[in-house]
């Protein structure tokens, strides 16, 4: 078909597409989505990682801002040049990074006792 040429489709009832468009969800429906989720703790599946559960990088997930200095940022960008490296054939984002890395750290206490010690802490 010629560019600017007419769809044979241009004269179907743009009333109905229109009627036919979903519609956004109601008040009651994301109350008793979000009551769903709070009860279960989230709305992802359990059968899959993380990962292949979610629909965006947020999902499940809460916001918790976070301060760090210079020296804590460096480290963060390494460590998340590092997981690039080690999965090369896929995006390694920032938040699944860091959220690993906190995992991690709460599995091995000892760690985060040295850092804390280093920050100063235990010097009473």
């Amino acid at each position: 078909m010629k560019s600017g040429s007419g769809s044979p489709f241009d004269d179907f009832d743009e009333d109905k597409e229109e009627e036919e468009a979903p519609q956004p969800e109601t008040e009651s429906k994301a109350e008793t989505n979000l009551q769903e989720t709070e009860a279960t703790g989230s709305s992802l599946d359990d059968g899959l990682p993380y990962k292949y559960q979610r629909e965006n990088i947020q999902d499940g997930r809460n916001r918790a801002n976070l301060f760090l200095r210079d020296e804590a940022e460096s480290d963060i960008e390494r460590l998340i040049e590092a997981m690039d490296e080690e999965f090369e054939s896929e995006a390694v984002y920032k938040i699944d990074v860091l959220e690993a890395a906190l995992m991690a750290a709460s599995r091995n206490p000892d760690s985060v006792t040295k850092e804390l010690r280093e920050m100063g802490y235990g010097m009473k």
